[in-house]
């Protein structure tokens, strides 16, 4: 069979396409920030060798124009990287403009024959260390294209998306399956008790059949029928049962293997779509150099914490974000050389982003730059001339809420609108974008220092931790990452201040509102006990929540709600519990707005006084299941609400995200131990007053001591445990 050599360029084409989308993004960001920091040794020897391969590349599939530009930078890269040359400002702008090239033959738009040559002749100069003269203008560089990390393959993220959609399915069978166990279990217990019953019931149906011969034939041949039916009907039972016994136990193998399976692939599926930060960060040093250049303005783009797994979702829809902020340092926050020598600074500005990870489920992006910070008078002159405050309302505001000025929808203190910003809406929908991603967003600025955006988000879009609520007899979802603290307080704590329902706490008055109410559900129904409340912070506001129940926070798989409701307000989704029950997940922002124009009369009217015994509420921290179950029995069978955690750190979570009144921990347990989770407890400003029960196998006196050092309030030792220690320890602490 003949070779089809057409084919095989076409396909070493292609493949050439991807290398190369790869190396020149690679050397673009190589490149931008070389004239501020300067290029060290590693950064000379990694352009070298892109550029090597890239030319290597090009010669496999014949591209000659390309080739030739490489090998000619190749040559001038490979004497400073001897050492024979130096990379004066010259030289570098000579590689900057070789970049360009390269990127416009690549693209399909290559210069004329006579700007090619010129470069080369001045490449080949430059590598013999000939003085060169560099091309006006630098044409702007073609946009560089994602790269793959080594040994990966592209795969759409479409598909992953549908097979993920498809894991989740899979986990909707697991549910039934494990509901059809537990129906198989139910008629086995069911049938279980007849057994014993006839046994009991045996020599009564002996007698009969012994005492039948002195019967009428008429009446004996009705009592025979009616045992040859009891025999068969218990024959058919017997059948029934042990039939039953088997499918209860396939049923119950059946379901764990599926619950195994889902777990297995949503968390590959999962995995599969983390990607470093760097990815987010792709491209955007050479673009931040291209805008600076534009504005006459000089900056180094610092980052930190690449390396930290995103959802490859939540990474693509920050683009977008991060874009705006970075056009916004670099327009309004970072000043011109020469403004910033007049003020002490150096004529470099500085950007820095910055990735960290908050905690198992949420991490931060930080952009922070060393600029002029906010205007706030005005920001605040722009809102009065917009409409959007009266002078009396901008005179009143303190620099935090005038600071949350730069999200409103077209208020810019830019007096000229250019294409890197000025028309007010960059920041409103940074905001709307972040809120999307179930995240928030903070804001920092200190006149003359510069300003900094904090960006609170989840790790995962698909999976996130949320707290489960009822209220008007239905179950809801609110992302944890808005959600500060879960409170019960007495009836009592109910104010009405200012015809607002409200409550203090940390010396501050929150106004409070019914989660019903909000929804537009039914009035609130107020039974007798403490309230349950969420304290809420949205936009650096904070506000509370009235529900009827807590449920406990879990993490959720998160599902839209499709092309035909892409944005309901109040919703940011729907999720599946694990009893298969279909809960919407609410949009903390929808609700801010939509309490503050609801009525809150019937709620105020509920606030009268009652008095009820709350239950005391304990944190379990255990990693070993069977302690942790034995623990949670004994305590729950005293007359306390009881959660779990698997380890310290899940307890500390817990522990920031809900109220409890003792913790009761483990020593040895993964992520964060027992003495740790104590030491960090009594660091803690709002958790210093929380008893500590320490239970665990460690019963040396430097152990003890330790413990106490710690912190905890008691050390019980596992060996010598009982139940009435435990539960003696814990009424005299609480």
């Amino acid at each position: 069979m003949s070779l089809d050599l057409e084919a095989l360029q076409q396909r070493l084409l292609a493949s050439f396409k991807q290398e190369a989308d790869e190396r020149l993004a690679i050397l673009a960001d190589e490149l931008a920030n070389w004239r501020e920091a300067g290029a060290s040794a590693e950064a000379i020897e990694s352009l070298f060798r892109e550029v090597h391969s890239l030319k290597g590349a090009a010669r496999a599939v014949g591209l000659g124009p390309i080739e030739q530009l490489c090998h000619a930078w190749e040559s001038l890269l490979g004497e400073v990287r001897h050492g024979t040359l130096e990379l004066s400002a010259e030289r570098l702008e000579l590689c900057r403009y070789a970049l360009d090239m390269v990127q416009q033959l690549h693209a399909g738009q290559p210069p004329g024959a006579e700007e090619q040559a010129h470069l080369l002749e001045n490449l080949e100069a430059a590598a013999a260390g000939e003085a060169v003269q560099l091309p006006a203008q630098a044409q702007a560089a073609a946009a560089p294209v994602a790269r793959n990390e080594p040994g990966t393959v592209r795969v759409a993220t479409q598909r992953l998306d549908t097979l993920l959609f498809h894991s989740e399915s899979l986990l909707q069978h697991r549910l039934e399956a494990q509901a059809l166990a537990r129906s198989l279990s139910e008629h086995v217990r069911v049938c279980e008790p007849q057994a014993g019953r006839r046994l009991l019931a045996g020599g009564a149906l002996q007698q009969l059949r012994e005492g039948m011969s002195t019967l009428p034939a008429t009446s004996r041949d009705g009592l025979k029928a009616l045992f040859d039916y009891l025999d068969w009907s218990q024959a058919q039972l017997d059948r029934l049962h042990f039939a039953a016994i088997q499918q209860a136990k396939a049923g119950k193998h059946l379901a764990q293997s599926l619950a195994q399976l889902s777990e297995e692939l949503t968390e590959e599926l999962q995995s599969t779509l983390l990607l470093a930060g760097s990815h987010l960060v792709e491209g955007l040093p050479a673009m931040v150099q291209d805008l600076a250049r534009q504005a006459g303005k000089r900056v180094e783009l610092q980052v930190r914490g690449a390396n930290l797994q995103i959802d490859k979702r939540i990474l693509d829809e920050l683009r977008t974000p991060l874009t705006h902020l970075l056009r916004n340092a670099l327009d309004h926050g970072l000043e011109t050389p020469q403004q910033r020598l007049a003020c002490g600074k150096p004529e470099v500005g500085l950007v820095q982003l910055e990735l960290l990870q908050e905690s198992a489920d949420r991490f931060e992006l930080s952009v922070r730059d060393d600029g002029r910070g906010l205007d706030l008078p005005q920001l605040k002159a722009k809102a009065v001339s917009a409409g959007l405050l009266s002078q009396e309302q901008a005179d009143a505001l303190s620099e935090a809420e005038a600071g949350k000025l730069v999200f409103s929808s077209g208020l810019t203190t830019s007096e000229l609108i250019t294409d890197l910003s000025g028309r007010g809406l960059g920041m409103a929908i940074v905001q709307e974008m972040v809120e999307r991603l179930g995240g928030r967003i903070e804001l920092e600025s200190s006149p003359g220092q510069g300003c900094c955006f904090h960006l609170h988000l989840p790790l995962s879009l698909s999976t996130f931790r949320a707290v489960i609520v009822r209220n008007a007899e239905r179950t809801f979802a609110v992302p944890a990452l808005a959600v500060e603290r879960c409170l019960r307080l007495p009836p009592e704590a109910l104010k009405t201040l200012e015809n607002r329902p409200s409550i203090v706490f940390q010396e501050q008055v929150l106004p409070v509102w019914s989660l019903a109410e909000v929804l537009g559900l039914s009035s609130p129904t107020r039974g007798e006990g403490d309230l349950t409340l969420l304290l809420l912070k949205v936009r650096g506001e904070r506000f509370v929540l009235l529900v009827d129940e807590l449920l406990g926070d879990q993490e959720i798989t998160v599902k839209n709600l499709g092309k035909q409701l892409l944005r309901v307000r109040n919703l940011l989704g729907a999720t599946l519990l694990g009893d298969g029950q279909l809960v919407p997940i609410l949009h903390p922002g929808d609700l801010y707005r939509s309490a503050l124009a609801s009525n809150a009369s019937a709620l105020a009217q509920a606030n009268q006084p009652r008095v009820a015994k709350r239950l005391q509420r304990l944190l379990i921290a255990e990693d070993s299941f069977t302690s942790r179950g034995l623990l949670k029995a004994i305590l729950e069978a005293a007359g306390y609400q009881v959660a779990t955690a698997n380890d310290g750190l899940e307890a500390w979570n817990a522990l920031k995200q809900a109220q409890f009144d003792l913790l009761v921990s483990d020593v040895e347990m993964p992520r964060m131990d027992g003495f740790t989770l104590t030491s960090r407890i009594r660091a803690d400003r709002e958790l210093l007053g929380l008893p500590v029960v320490l239970v665990t196998a460690l019963s040396s006196a430097e152990d003890r001591a330790r413990g106490l050092d710690a912190g905890a309030n008691a050390y019980l030792v596992k060996s010598g445990f009982d139940q009435g220690s435990l539960l003696d320890a814990i009424r005299r602490l609480i």
